[in-house]
């Protein structure tokens, strides 16, 4: 069972080959060797040996890795257990389909700016003249932080000096939003069966602001109807398999959310807890909301039935993020304080929220100029403050 981004496949005679950079050739290309094992494992580790062997040069710098590759894969290491597991699996995912094809093997001594910017370059044109095969700006920006992260690790281990380069300019994008007329839409479709729990489950989410993941792993135990709050404790998220004898590629992961921030406790307005008080009566505590079972509903399920709900009130592709954006956006027009707000999406500061999230609608832009009709006295006329040209 080949891996992404490992090298390694097997074989028609049963054996699984492992292929590794060995070395370079004085015009800079790779040398590549393969290694033979009886299963994948097996190829995996002697691989990982091999490359630790190749990248450890002789004599007196024997501690120093010759490639930037053997640096990405301390790096890595290093971020294992000091990450989540989700994190570090799209932190791998990205090293190993990005970074390492390009800069895995650029020797460490010779690793410039210039370097990186024909990185950028490349990752932004995808190495044609017209640029139409390339990244989209925001991906290139990730994927330039997490090459700095591993440049300062580096750095703070002496293997390489700082390298520093500018981000690509990033275009700004536009944010989706359900309108008024679209969000009431909505709402009757998902109020049209009331028995229906995903069809709640995503009315909640427009009005909290829940994120898909914790919405699918809300339990009843997690909502207090005496006190008429929503405890957010944990998140369901499909995330990359990583025991390499497993039968599937990916796995669900039900853990914490990814910041402290995130574990929150949010109030319900009275409309939610009437309709979660009809809900509740035949649900254990440690039901899930979705389906009022021990089992649960993944993200990529009730996803699916989002689109079938948009389908049938007639809106047209919205991503299940904005509902968020919605929720947040209403929340704004209706008064909302900016740390109040941020609190309930659970957000680490108040920026994250007025920078991402809050997205002024045409109708409060208009609303907000109109207040400027109080600074006018009732009956006053426009007075320019210019001084009055003189005539002729």
């Amino acid at each position: 069972m080949p891996r992404r981004g490992e090298n390694i496949r097997k074989r028609k005679d049963g054996r699984w080959e492992a292929r590794y950079i060995k070395g370079y050739r004085e015009e800079g290309t790779a040398r590549y060797g393969s290694l033979y094992a009886k299963s994948y494992a097996e190829a995996k580790e002697k691989k990982a040996a091999a490359l630790a062997q190749a990248s450890l040069p002789r004599g007196a710098d024997a501690c120093m890795p010759v490639v930037f590759d053997s640096i990405i894969t301390e790096w890595l290491s290093c971020q294992r257990h000091s990450v989540k597991e989700p994190t570090y699996l799209h932190y791998r995912r990205l090293a190993d389909t990005h970074i390492r094809p390009e800069l895995g093997g650029v020797r460490v001594r010779q690793f410039t700016q210039e370097t990186l910017a024909r990185y950028v370059d490349h990752k932004l044109t995808g190495g044609r003249l017209d640029g139409t095969g390339g990244l989209s700006v925001k991906t290139v920006r990730d994927l330039l932080a997490l090459v700095r992260q591993i440049i300062a690790f580096a750095a703070e281990k002496g293997y390489m000096g700082r390298v520093t380069v500018k981000s690509p300019k990033k275009a700004s994008t536009e944010i989706q939003i359900l309108s008024r007329r679209e969000q009431e839409r909505l709402e009757r479709c998902l109020n049209s069966d009331p028995d229906d729990a995903c069809r709640f489950g995503v009315y909640l989410c427009l009005y909290t602001g829940l994120r898909i993941g914790e919405v699918c792993g809300l339990r009843w135990g997690d909502i207090r109807l005496d006190s008429g709050t929503l405890s957010v404790r944990r998140t369901i998220q499909r995330v990359e398999e990583t025991d390499p004898l497993a039968a599937r590629k990916t796995k669900i992961l039900i853990g914490a959310p990814k910041t402290q921030a995130s574990l929150r406790d949010i109030p319900l307005p009275t409309f939610l807890l009437d309709q979660l008080r009809a809900f509740s009566g035949t649900v254990l505590p440690g039901a899930y909301l979705l389906t009022g079972e021990g089992r649960y509903m993944e993200p990529r399920g009730l996803y699916n039935r989002y689109r079938g709900y948009l389908r049938e009130c007639g809106i047209g592709e919205h991503t299940f993020h904005a509902l968020r954006h919605t929720f947040a956006t209403r929340c704004i027009e209706n008064g909302f304080d900016a740390k109040s707000l941020s609190e309930i999406l659970g957000h680490a500061s108040v920026n994250i929220t007025l920078q991402r999230y809050v997205h002024s609608s045409l109708e409060l832009k208009r609303t907000h100029m109109e207040r400027l009709a109080v600074l006018t006295q009732s009956g006053s006329k426009f007075t320019s403050p210019l001084p009055a040209r003189p005539a002729g």
